[in-house]
């Protein structure tokens, strides 16, 4: 799998250059032809338009990996701001370097020799002009690029939503948990009819839920709770009063939208290693409150034979890349040990809907 992973972030780095190199080249292809044009052009021109170029596209270059590594999960604002002065960082370099070749090249007779007095005419007039075009095609790069980045960044968040569901559907509401589900609900229809239709009822909206075709990656949390209820009652019928459950949601918060899904897969997390490893079972609490954002917290009580790993499960893991790509740094997950229980708290900015 990690081979796998390496192979596949190799080959989009290598699209990458490739669709850069062309993109550059096509440029230079292109405002030579325009330069050539004129009859009193040399090929000279064609040389300083090479070493202009590409110095460009080798420093753009630079300043992606710097925004890829540093400033790609971080705000819009800060993204913008550092790709206007990436290209202004790039077209000084690349003028700083056309103008070293214009010497170089006059130096070592390739071109015609320029007088001492004119080297402040040829730095203004040779260094301003092609550093204006520099700076317009560095900057209509940057935009580009950063319009392409935002474009993959939501397919990404789309295709997060889409693993996310399924996961939901593989583990939530996995065979084995539906199931069991089916069996509970079975065993209640002759003793208890009226509740065997209520779970029912409750599995259908659980699995409509999770399985109707939606394109938002948030949602109400009134939405999140009441789906997050339909899976805690059909827990409840096999766990009994193994599972207490304490809600505690401020009323300002209902109508604040959350990434779907993802209290379900808190939830699943706290029964599975909080509830159904505890013969005693024990309560799963969850929190909602605001302050400066929206804090979503599960609680679940602390199984000392089945300590949590270091490392992120999977569910989790999904949950921080979502919060990542939807919030850019401004939504966390964290687990933590308070006591005898353990706590995931979800941090997110403030959203009406």
């Amino acid at each position: 799998m990690k081979y796998l992973q390496l192979q596949y972030l190799f080959s989009q780095r290598y699209i990458f250059i490739v669709c850069h190199s062309i993109s550059w080249l096509f440029a230079y292809l292109f405002l030579t032809i325009i330069v050539m044009q004129n009859p009193y052009a040399s090929w000279n021109e064609a040389i300083y338009g090479a070493i202009f170029l590409f110095s460009g596209a080798f420093i753009t270059y630079f300043v992606r990996c710097v925004y890829k590594k540093q400033l790609h999960n971080k705000s819009n604002v800060l993204q913008f701001g550092f790709l206007v002065v990436g290209s202004c960082f790039a077209t000084l370099i690349a003028t700083t370097i056309l103008l070293c070749g214009v010497f170089f090249l006059a130096h070592i007779g390739m071109s015609y020799p320029i007088p001492t007095s004119q080297l402040g005419f040829i730095i203004e007039t040779v260094g301003l002009s092609n550093g204006l075009n520099m700076l317009g095609l560095t900057l209509l790069w940057s935009f580009g690029y950063l319009a392409l980045s935002k474009i993959k960044c939501l397919s990404t968040a789309h295709a997060l939503l889409t693993v996310s569901q399924l996961q939901a559907l593989n583990s939530q509401l996995n065979p084995h948990f539906l199931f069991n589900a089916i069996n509970d609900i079975r065993a209640l229809i002759l003793a208890q009819p009226t509740q065997a239709r209520a779970s029912l009822a409750e599995l259908a909206d659980m699995l409509r839920y999770s399985l109707q075709a939606n394109q938002d990656d948030k949602v109400p949390l009134s939405q999140e709770l009441e789906n997050a209820q339909h899976y805690l009652s059909l827990c409840k019928i096999s766990l009994a009063d193994r599972l207490q459950i304490e809600v505690n949601v401020a009323s300002d918060a209902e109508r604040l939208l959350m990434p779907k899904m993802i209290l379900q897969l808190c939830l699943e997390n706290a029964i599975k290693h909080g509830i159904a490893k505890n013969r005693v079972g024990g309560v799963v609490a969850v929190k909602v409150w605001c302050e400066e954002k929206l804090y979503i917290e599960v609680v679940n009580p602390l199984v000392v034979s089945a300590q949590p790993s270091d490392g992120l499960g999977l569910a989790t893991k999904n949950i921080e890349e979502r919060l990542g790509l939807l919030y850019r740094g401004e939504g966390s997950i964290t687990r933590m040990v308070r006591g005898e229980t353990i706590a995931t708290v979800i941090e997110i900015p403030k959203e009406t809907v």
